[in-house]
């Protein structure tokens, strides 16, 4: 199944929207990928999630982060991000 097509994770179905901008209403209603606190002196490692498709047989949403936040999360995975087990 490694043919390039994105299928949906929770049935299986390949038939997905296109990318659309995931709007929130409200100025602190934000959906977002938040990390555990590395150490008690640092921020929460948090990525914003701007962009979904979503699943035309379930109805599932499948979120994506921009760019920038992809660029930082895999940034942060790099110095540890990824030995968090919660």
């Amino acid at each position: 199944m490694n043919n390039g097509e994105l299928h949906c994770g929770i049935c299986g179905s390949s038939r997905l929207t296109p990318v659309a901008q995931l709007r929130i209403e409200g100025k602190h209603d934000r959906l977002r990928l938040k990390f555990p606190r590395p150490s008690a002196f640092k921020l929460r490692p948090t990525f914003d999630v701007d962009f979904a498709r979503a699943c035309l047989d379930c109805g599932a949403l499948l979120p994506f982060l921009s760019d920038v936040d992809l660029k930082r999360l895999n940034e942060d995975a790099a110095e540890g991000l990824s030995g968090y087990d919660t």
